[in-house]
């Protein structure tokens, strides 16, 4: 099956379901694309609907991410500084005794600013991507097994010692 018409199924609907599932291309994962369309609209035509809205719908997100902006800037919030409120002068101390005497915390100046991160609407519509994908499979189970595996996070073993 390429990615023609299926009865009902537009003609780009199997590379939708290919991407929006991550499906790797090879010609046996468009075969199972095209065999489990064929069996959704033999055996539950109304759900090649539902899997059509699902995939507008993913693209439009898909469309959305793409010009969501990768990183934001952060803002900042608060500054505030502690210390030195004049200019350091030119001839520092030299000698060990000299520094004691001349109090050097006066010199120091600390700075703490705090910032912090604009509102995203990034993970929500990652989010809703998850939930129409899960949609889809929902009417094409088989394909889940089509997906690519994501590796677990943290993998180990807990010891005690």
């Amino acid at each position: 099956m390429t990615g023609e018409a299926v009865g009902s199924w537009r003609a780009g609907d199997l590379e939708a379901i290919r991407s929006a599932l991550g499906i790797p291309v090879s010609a046996a994962s468009i075969g199972a694309i095209g065999r489990a369309m064929a069996e959704l609209e033999r055996d539950y035509p109304a759900g090649v609907a539902v899997a059509a809205s699902s995939l507008e719908r993913i693209a439009e997100i898909d469309q959305q991410l793409a010009n969501f902006p990768v990183a934001a800037e952060p803002v900042v919030i608060k500054t505030s500084r502690k210390g030195a409120s004049g200019p350091v002068p030119a001839e520092l101390p030299k000698r060990k005794l000299d520094v004691i005497e001349y109090a050097t915390e006066l010199l120091m100046e600390e700075v703490a600013t705090e910032y912090a991160l604009p509102e995203s609407t990034g993970p929500s519509l990652a989010a809703q991507r998850r939930q129409q994908v899960e949609a889809l499979l929902l009417v094409l189970p088989g394909l889940r097994v089509w997906q690519p595996q994501v590796p677990p996070r943290f993998q180990g073993r807990l010891e005690r010692s």
